[in-house]
């Protein structure tokens, strides 16, 4: 199972403006009291969890906006407290709100600062296109930076690589996990750089590099701060078990009593899953399957990366148990899902590869950006003198002119990066196509099966009425009323024209064409050719024309000599091309 990423978002402090410096170098000054109650809120939302006291403090927030209805600062700071503390509670909607009215409200040119704490949450918040928001989240670093403001800083990073990591782009997600933990590190942010450690790991998991992830979180097992968060706890313990399920008992066994204490949906859901896992890997089914019943009964579309595996799993558990409907009954689910979530990963994986270029080609732009805006610090720095301003022009010329070359190299190796793109878009395109056709045919071919087997079983129903009745065992009326009512439910006996229509309608030129290639087919052979093009098993065939498999073998040798296929030619392929 290809898992997401774990990220730890954080909650505890979203944003932090007295760490490295108190409170006033970063929010002007408004007024003593309402900044006093701001300072207060910044550490509650670093430190502290008492929801109660939040709002009390923001109620007061609001009080003192309304006695300054003329200053739109106290109103739209009292706003982004209130959104933040939103957020605590998962009020997602609410939060949405009111960072938005703030957004709307803040005086970004006298309050540069209140503008970019407010935009950073206004942009995390918003659904805009990750390429969007990345590109908000660089101005915000960019400004942190410029400021001083590490704590901040590190936090932008953490939401960089949060979008990074989700368009799979690992490498550099990873280098901006890094950052923040090398400033939490510095500041002495024992907390935050735990909880970053978890992303780090994450990251490195999915790079391949299994043995630093699992060294650092055998190392977060041993951090208070994770034992002291119960959440946080249980997502070390998953990723533990998720790494090595075969030796993962005391971590799933751990991480499932503590989710069910903690009445966490999801993390309940991956608890039981990986319990299942495990004791199927020990070889004990009926177990397994009363823990991936527990999972599949709380998962919905948003769990659909579980439900494939779990499907999968629990008919594997069936089987073991020669429970063949049972099985079957999942194996079908698990097919149908697959089918869906196939679907789903091919069109996720163009977006993420068209993301992916839109963040480069915002990184070169960024780039070429800060390149002038350097260069134009170098001339107004050197035009004091006629001389050294026609030495820094020469130099420009010269520069310039490699510059322009040097542009239209990456902005050619940028066309020839879309061009690829555009060829990999096309090729998944065409095997969503060609998935899309199989599943068509394995549904022709199972629909067509389950007719035919209903139709024999119904046929044996009236054959058997018939001699109840010839031997007087049931009165001549009771079995005329009995047939009557089977033969309604009865097919009209011929499959192959229900099939031959469906088929029709999923391949509508294969018998034309396949009658152009060999003229002297017959309308047996055809029929034997849409069975084999649907996919269908040699003894599905025979079963469908009332053959012997080895009648049929006989057919498809006979069928391969007129179509002239050489020995190493598949008539499966063959079939299948045209």
């Amino acid at each position: 199972m290809e898992r997401g990423i774990l990220i730890v978002v954080l909650l505890l402090g979203f944003l932090r403006g007295f760490a490295e410096k108190p409170v006033s170098s970063y929010w002007k000054p408004v007024d003593p009291v309402f900044d006093s109650i701001a300072a207060v809120l910044e550490l509650e939302f670093i430190e502290g969890d008492d929801a109660l006291s939040r709002d009390s403090l923001i109620q007061e927030l609001y009080r003192k906006a309304g006695d300054n209805p003329g200053k739109k600062v106290y109103r739209w700071r009292a706003k982004f407290w209130d959104a933040r503390a939103q957020l605590k509670k998962n009020n997602s909607d609410s939060t949405l709100r009111l960072i938005d009215e703030a957004y709307h409200e803040v005086d970004s040119v006298r309050y540069t600062y209140d503008f970019m704490r407010i935009f950073h949450l206004w942009s995390v918040m918003n659904k805009e296109q990750p390429h969007v928001t990345y590109g908000h989240l660089k101005r915000i670093a960019g400004y942190y930076a410029h400021t001083g403001n590490l704590f901040m800083l590190a936090h932008a990073y953490i939401d960089m690589g949060n979008i990074l990591s989700r368009v799979k782009d690992y490498p550099k997600a990873l280098e901006y996990f890094q950052k923040a933990d090398a400033y939490y590190r510095e500041l002495g942010e024992a907390i935050y750089r735990a909880k970053n450690q978890l992303n780090i790991s994450n990251v490195l998991f999915l790079m391949g590099e299994t043995s630093r992830s699992d060294q650092i979180l055998h190392g977060l097992l041993r951090n208070p701060v994770c034992v002291g968060d119960t959440a946080f706890h249980i997502s070390t313990l998953l990723s533990l078990t998720e790494h090595d399920i075969a030796r993962s008992e005391k971590y799933v066994t751990e991480a499932y009593r503590l989710s069910t204490a903690f009445a966490n949906r999801g993390l309940s859901i991956q608890s039981e899953y990986f319990l299942g896992r495990y004791y199927q890997d020990a070889h004990n089914p009926a177990r397994a399957l009363s823990y991936y019943r527990m999972a599949v009964r709380q998962m919905d579309k948003r769990n659909i990366d579980l439900v494939v595996p779990a499907m999968k799993s629990m008919s594997d558990c069936f089987a073991s148990l020669h429970q063949t409907d049972s099985a079957y009954f999942y194996l079908n689910r698990y097919e149908h899902y697959k089918d869906s979530l196939d679907q789903i990963n091919s069109l996720a994986e163009i977006r993420h590869l068209e993301i992916r270029a839109a963040i480069e080609k915002q990184e070169m732009e960024l780039q070429q950006a800060e390149e002038r805006n350097r260069f134009r610090l170098v001339l107004v720095g050197v035009g004091g003198a006629l001389i050294l301003c026609l030495a820094v022009f020469i130099c420009y010329v010269f520069w310039k002119r490699s510059r322009d070359e040097q542009v239209k190299k990456q902005m050619k190796e940028l066309e020839n990066k879309e061009l690829t793109m555009r060829l990999e878009h096309e090729t998944l395109q065409k095997d969503y196509f060609k998935m899309e056709v199989e599943s068509k045919d394995r549904e022709l071919a199972s629909n067509s099966l389950i007719i035919m087997e209903k139709n024999r079983a119904l046929k044996s129903l009236v054959e058997e009425l018939e001699r109840e009745k010839a031997m007087g065992n049931i009165t001549p009326g009771v079995a005329s009323q009995i047939g009557h009512n089977v033969k309604i439910h009865l097919g009209s006996g011929n499959e192959w024209d229900f099939f031959k229509m469906q088929f029709v309608k999923v391949h509508p030129e294969f018998f034309v064409r396949l009658k152009a290639l060999c003229p002297t087919i017959t309308e047996g052979e055809l029929r034997l050719c849409a069975y084999i093009r649907t996919g269908m098993e040699i003894k599905h065939i025979a079963q469908m024309l009332s053959l012997q498999p080895e009648s049929v073998k006989k057919s498809r040798y006979r069928l391969r000599q007129k179509l002239q296929l050489g020995k190493e030619d598949s008539l499966e392929d063959f079939l299948r091309g045209i």
